[in-house]
């Protein structure tokens, strides 16, 4: 069995139309046991996951302003003090840097690295 080094578990996920493409990818990349692959939609069914991650990644996943409450409540949920959560954005738009300050409500936000118009912030239950 392949295993992530430092990563007793990992758990990928997306919304139902990208899960084949993910299942692919994880087969390609020769990891099919040592990740899960899972739908998740922004804040439902949360209860079916743990209550909290030690890391949580996203990658342009912030664009869409009428989810921005949805995706921070699936942060919430899916994180507790101990949980880093890295996001990197592509600031685009104002609506983008708005749902950076819509975080800083719940958590501490730490730029890490600026290239362009991408961000990559840090995040930390306050």
């Amino acid at each position: 069995m392949w295993s992530l080094p430092g990563a007793s578990s990992v758990t990928v996920t997306d919304r139902p139309v990208a899960l084949p493409l993910l299942h692919d990818n994880v087969a390609r990349n020769h990891v099919q046991n040592a990740v899960a692959v899972r739908e998740l939609t922004w804040a439902q069914n949360l209860d079916q996951f743990p209550l909290a991650y030690d890391l949580l990644l996203g990658a342009d996943i912030v664009y869409v302003e009428e989810t921005f409450e949805d995706l921070l409540t699936t942060i919430d949920r899916l994180s507790d003090q101990r949980t880093v959560v890295l996001l990197a954005c592509q600031i685009r738009y104002e609506r983008d840097s708005r749902f950076v300050d819509l975080l800083r409500d719940r958590f501490t936000v730490q730029l890490l690295h600026r290239s362009r118009d991408v961000k990559i912030f840090s995040a930390r239950k306050s």
